[in-house]
C-alpha cells in the first residue's frame, strides 16, 4: 500500500510540473507575440507608438534619424545633422527697434514687404501727429512673415531705416507638438471604434454610453486639433514685432576711439543748441498772442501805479512849498 501511494504521489508531482512547464511556454509565446504585434504597430505609425511620430515622416524619417545618429548609435556628420534639424518645430519670434526720417514712406516700406513676403497685419497702432511735432510720431506693428521669407523681409527693414536694437529667440515645441498630434490620431482612431460599435450595438444603455464617450472623444480631438492648428500658424509664420520711430536726425553708432569720441559730443552739443534755438523761437512765435496780452496788461498796470504814486508826492509836498523853503536857504547861505 505504501509503495503504491508513493507511486500515485511521484505521477501527480510529474503532471503537475508538466502541466506549469506548458502554461508557462503559451505565456512566454503569448508575451512575445504581443510585443511583436506593439512593435509592428509601432513601426506602421499607429497612434500608440511615438517612435515614427517624432518627425511625421514614418520610416523616411527614422531612416533619416539613423543616418544623423540619432538611432544605431553612429557619429552624425554636418549634413545628417543639418537634416535632423530641420525636422525640429520651433517657434520664431523677432523684435526690431527702427529710426527714420520719413515716416510715411516707411510705413509705406513696410506694407509693400509684407504684401510681397505673403504676410499678414496681426495689429498696429500709430501714436502722434505731422501738426503737433514733426519728432513725435511712431508706430508698432506685430507682423507674421512665412517663416521662408523671415530673414529676407528683416533684412529689407533694416536697410530702408535705421536698425537701433533687433532681439530674437526660438521656442523648440517639438515634444508638445508630437505628443498633440499623438493625441489627435489617438482620439480618431477611439472615434472610429466607438461608431462602429454604436452600429451594432442594440441595447439602449449601451447606446447611451457610447454616445456619451463619443461625445467626450470628439471634444478633446477637437481641442488637440485646434491646438496642433495654431502650433502650425506659429511654427509656419515668424511673429515680427516692428518699433519705428519718427526723428529729425538718425542716431549715429558711436565708436570707441577718444577723438572719434569727442568728435561725435561735439557734434551732438552743437545740434543740441541748434535745437534749442529752433524750439525757443518756435515757442516764441506759438505764444506771442500771450506775449503780447500779458505785455499790455503788466505795462498799464504799472503805469496806473506810478501816476497814483506821482500824484500823493505832488499832494505831500506842493511846489510852493519846496520852493519857499529853497529861498529860505539861500538867503541864510548870503547872510552867512
Amino acid at each position: 500500500m505504501k509503495k503504491r501511494r508513493i507511486l500515485y504521489s511521484f505521477l501527480m508531482a510529474v503532471v503537475l510540473i508538466l502541466t506549469a512547464c506548458s502554461s508557462g511556454k503559451e505565456e512566454m509565446k503569448f508575451t512575445s507575440e504581443s510585443r511583436s504585434e506593439q512593435k509592428a504597430d509601432t513601426g506602421s505609425g499607429d497612434s500608440y507608438g511615438y517612435t515614427a511620430e517624432t518627425t511625421s515622416e514614418g520610416p523616411a524619417a527614422a531612416e533619416e534619424l539613423k543616418d544623423s545618429g540619432t538611432l544605431g548609435g553612429e557619429t552624425s556628420s554636418n549634413t545628417s545633422a543639418n537634416s535632423a534639424d530641420s525636422g525640429r518645430k520651433r517657434i520664431r519670434r523677432i523684435s526690431l527697434e527702427l529710426e527714420t526720417v520719413e515716416f510715411d514712406g516707411a510705413l509705406k516700406v513696410i506694407t509693400e514687404e509684407m504684401q510681397k513676403a505673403g504676410g499678414y497685419v496681426e495689429s498696429s497702432s500709430i501714436n502722434g501727429n505731422r501738426t503737433t511735432n514733426n519728432s513725435s510720431r511712431s508706430a508698432q506693428y506685430t507682423l507674421r512673415i512665412p517663416i521662408d521669407k523671415t530673414d529676407g523681409f528683416v533684412k529689407m527693414m533694416g536697410d530702408s531705416m535705421t536698425l537701433i536694437h533687433q532681439e530674437e529667440n526660438s521656442k523648440d515645441v517639438t515634444l508638445e507638438y508630437v505628443d498633440t498630434e499623438s493625441k489627435v490620431k489617438t482620439l480618431q482612431i477611439e472615434q472610429e471604434r466607438l461608431l462602429a460599435l454604436l452600429e451594432k450595438s442594440d441595447n439602449i444603455d449601451a447606446i447611451i454610453s457610447l454616445e456619451d464617450r463619443l461625445s467626450d472623444v470628439r471634444y478633446e480631438l477637437e481641442q488637440n486639433a485646434s491646438a496642433l492648428r495654431t502650433y502650425d500658424n506659429l511654427i509656419d509664420y515668424a511673429t515680427i514685432t516692428l518699433y519705428v520711430s519718427e526723428v529729425e536726425r538718425i542716431t549715429q553708432v558711436e565708436s570707441k576711439g577718444t577723438g572719434s569720441r569727442m568728435k561725435t559730443g561735439l557734434m551732438n552739443s552743437l545740434l543740441t543748441m541748434r535745437d534749442g534755438f529752433v524750439e525757443l523761437a518756435v515757442w516764441f512765435v506759438v505764444n506771442l498772442p500771450y506775449i503780447l496780452f500779458w505785455g499790455v496788461v503788466i505795462g498799464l498796470s504799472a503805469w496806473i501805479f506810478v501816476r497814483k504814486f506821482y500824484r500823493k508826492d505832488k499832494k505831500k509836498f506842493p511846489a510852493s512849498k519846496v520852493n519857499t523853503a529853497n529861498e529860505k536857504k539861500e538867503e541864510d547861505n548870503q547872510k552867512d
